[in-house]
């Protein structure tokens, strides 16, 4: 929730960035698709235990991640697959961080598990809210970019088993506040 309010502040950035891409014939679900990969590389670098590399490729692969919905927009190129497709690749990208992070023994997996699915809650309370009708949910004190910028923040500094323990506390608190939005929306 807190990144969302600067999303204003970088478009004319990340439009500035895919007119090339446009002009190119690059379209917004390869763009997706090549920001799983960057995660999924990223995800593996945590397996092998190099917290730093990792922390670099997911910082990468989240300026790409950044750049499908840009591109779609800027090239009229919007779907409502398309925004399935990014919204389903970026659980498959959560997961695979989360489990790289545990496979590679930086963390407990118990830790990386309730991490897991705190994460996943987040994201399945604001689509199942929405579709009952609660409008926007983007409540919560860690969304998505929040999360992985708490993961590659403290990666970066070889700090990562911290850098979970906080985000399975921020997410289980964000689902408890979705809830908490959801019921005051949807009551009867």
């Amino acid at each position: 929730m807190v990144l969302n309010n600067y999303r204003e502040n970088v478009r004319g950035y990340l439009e500035a960035i895919v007119r090339p891409l446009a002009r190119a014939g690059v379209t917004p679900n390869t763009i997706t698709v090549l920001g799983l990969l960057i995660s999924l590389a990223g995800a593996y670098f945590f397996y092998r235990g190099e917290q730093v590399i990792a922390a670099l490729v997911l910082l990468f692969g989240s300026l790409i991640d950044a750049l499908d919905g840009t591109l779609a927009r800027l090239t009229g190129k919007t779907s409502r697959f398309g925004a399935f497709l990014d919204s389903t690749f970026d659980r498959i990208s959560d997961g695979a961080v989360l489990f790289g992070i545990a496979l590679g023994n930086l963390v407990d997996w118990r830790v990386a598990f309730i991490a897991f699915m705190g994460s996943y809650l987040v994201s399945y309370e604001r689509c199942r809210a929405e579709l009952a009708g609660s409008g926007r949910l983007a409540v919560g004190i860690a969304e998505r970019a929040e999360r992985l910028l708490i993961i590659i923040i403290t990666a970066l500094f070889g700090y990562v088993e911290y850098g979970l323990y906080a985000v399975a506390v921020l997410a289980w608190i964000t689902v408890l506040q979705r809830l908490y939005a959801a019921y005051q929306r949807l009551k009867e």
